[in-house]
């Protein structure tokens, strides 16, 4: 690993560790938890605030998680998708993407400095995870190798945070949707989970 290399990941992992006190675990058991919710707007456009509202068991943790796959064209052997202005919340997170049909997976994401870390594909999919990202609003770069003679690949993302619900079990989340593309995504509030198609803004 070259020297720059290392300084990136030494600076994330520096972060990381700054902000470690406000974490929580992630693998929260939603096991006989009764989870109900609804979101609007109903038909949201890319851009819009996805306002989530809903209601469990008093002071209970709640898993939210955003998923959508991305096809991306293949050119000259290589392939890109870039999200700009990636909001990340304060608190616990998991990001994992993940590139199908793909030789290898480099995620880049601009902080103070770039940080990238590349991912060789294991059989078919190459992937990289990473928890407890710090806050901010971050450019985002996911790009790599393409199998041999493939036209595509097929990039998956998916987010996944912790929400607290009030003493009267009510809880409220809002979603920023600038960086998803158009189409279909997945959105898991506890155990429920539903399809959402978000329409090109206008």
């Amino acid at each position: 690993m070259s020297n720059t290399k290392k300084k990136k990941s030494s600076f994330l992992n520096l972060l990381k560790t700054i902000n470690r006190p406000k974490y929580r675990d992630l693998d929260i058991s939603t096991n006989n938890m009764n989870v109900n919710w609804e979101h609007i707007p109903e038909l949201p456009l890319v851009g819009d605030t996805l306002t989530i509202t809903g209601s469990t068991d008093p002071e209970a943790k709640v898993k939210v998680k955003v998923s959508f796959e991305k096809k991306v064209p293949v050119i000259d052997g290589k392939y890109e998708y870039n999200m700009d202005k990636v909001e990340i919340p304060d608190g616990p997170n998991k990001f994992t993407i993940k590139g199908r049909k793909a030789k290898d997976l480099s995620f880049s994401v601009k902080m103070f400095i770039t940080y990238t870390r590349t991912f060789e594909a294991n059989s078919d999919e190459a992937v990289y995870s990473e928890e407890n990202v710090p806050s901010g609003k971050y450019d985002i770069s996911i790009h790599g190798q393409a199998k041999e003679g493939e036209k595509e690949v097929t990039i998956y993302l998916e987010a996944a945070e912790i929400i607290d619900a009030d003493n009267e079990g009510k809880f409220t989340y809002d979603y920023n949707t600038a960086a998803l593309p158009a189409g279909d995504f997945n959105l898991l509030v506890g155990d429920s989970d539903r399809k959402i198609t978000l329409s090109a803004a206008m």
